[in-house]
């Protein structure tokens, strides 16, 4: 199986690296010989080299910025997807496109459904929510489109809020942290885990959703996220100092762009067709720590 991988230097693409079943080649392509912004550049590299799968990773995913970048984040997060899946759609391949909880505007006071109707409340939800909307325009009949929802990644690469409060517990300061903003904690090596599955099942002629949702378990706010950075970071003594983290309301902490109050995907039906157990987001958090402990 060859696969197509974009991102391979984000959270995500290094996991779906290191994760990278037996069998199967990656083909990663420098900047000059695959220019994401460039419809001819990519389907000149889906034309060369046949993959049979493009995991699409890259995205604009910084938040504010994206409210005075539009421009680039609507180039990254909507036309490249749509660019490959029109090159799929004349070359052939399936594409599994990485999207978020951002699309969807918080204000359900239940589990976003796969199905449920987008409604983003800020310029990158749009960007990734029109992503989505070319891919399905281009490939939901033909059933080579795939798009996987999740949220609040964190791993031990790149700039994410695990490390963030990592970082800011080792200068021995207590920290202020929102507690009204409500989704699941998701680390990237099970959010690949699950990638991999999909790119399986598919592979072996088994039918799966053309939406996913894949998160960790359980929900939390930032500010439960970071308490239990801080009480596992206890666990293994990487703490000498009693810090506190103290909850806080989003309005007391502006940013430039607006983000959702709840996000929380409902992932059942994703996890009943990968055939994929749920794993609590303080599991992948602690797991994820030990990882950076022993790194």
């Amino acid at each position: 199986m060859k696969i197509l991988l974009t991102g391979a230097t984000g959270q995500l693409g290094r996991e779906i690296l290191k994760t990278k079943p037996k069998g199967v080649e990656i083909i990663i392509k420098k900047k000059i010989e695959l220019n994401l912004l460039s419809k001819k550049s990519c389907v000149e590299n889906v034309k060369r080299y046949k993959p049979d799968w493009i995991i699409n990773c890259a995205a604009y995913t910084n938040v504010d910025k994206a409210e005075v970048q539009q421009e680039l984040a609507f180039n990254i997060n909507s036309l490249t997807p749509k660019y490959f899946s029109e090159a799929i759609k004349d070359y052939g391949g399936n594409l599994l496109h990485v999207s978020t909880d951002y699309v969807f505007s918080g204000t359900k006071k239940t589990p976003y459904l796969p199905s449920d109707k987008k409604s983003p409340i800020n310029k990158y939800g749009y960007t990734k929510a029109k992503g989505e909307d070319f891919i399905l325009e281009n490939l939901s009949n033909l059933n080579k489109g795939h798009i996987i929802r999740t949220s609040w990644l964190m791993s031990e690469y790149r700039d994410n809020f695990a490390l963030k409060i990592l970082k800011k517990l080792s200068q021995n300061k207590d920290l202020r942290v929102i507690n009204d903003q409500i989704g699941s904690p998701t680390t990237a090596f099970t959010l690949a885990k699950a990638c991999w599955r999909a790119v399986n099942l598919k592979s072996e002629k088994i039918k799966i959703p053309q939406i996913l949702h894949y998160c960790n378990s359980g929900i939390a706010s930032w500010y439960d996220v970071a308490v239990s950075i801080l009480e596992i970071s206890k666990e293994q003594k990487l703490l000498k100092k009693q810090i506190k983290i103290i909850p806080t309301s989003s309005k007391s902490y502006p940013l430039q762009a607006l983000r959702p109050n709840y996000s929380v995907l409902d992932t059942s039906d994703t996890l009943d067709k990968l055939c994929l157990e749920p794993i609590y987001w303080k599991e992948s958090i602690s797991d994820l720590l030990n990882q950076l402990k022993n790194s």
